[in-house]
């Protein structure tokens, strides 16, 4: 995929307009068990990471909320802009 396309599980808040990408609530728990478990491996590991991430970094960037959400179409995310992702459960 080219940095210039969307990827196929964006989404556009409809609150916003904020562009991010689409995780189940089950992905999300297993990122999250995993970055947390990372930040204990290691104590230099918490230098970056002090606090351990939930479900709540898991909300628009642009507004906060959880949605709603419709499917990203072009022209919703500017070209080479970074996205995150967001929890939407099917």
């Amino acid at each position: 995929m080219r940095e210039t396309e969307i990827p196929p599980d964006s989404v556009t808040c409809t609150r916003c307009g904020w562009v991010s990408y689409a995780v189940s609530r089950a992905e999300a728990e297993q990122r999250i068990a995993r970055h947390n478990a990372m930040r204990l491996e290691h104590p230099d590991n918490l230098r970056f990471w002090p606090n351990p991430t939930s479900l709540e970094r898991y909300r628009c960037l642009g507004c906060g909320g959880w949605g709603p959400y419709r499917s990203a179409r072009t022209g919703d995310c500017p070209s080479g802009a970074t996205i995150n992702p967001v929890l939407v459960d099917p």
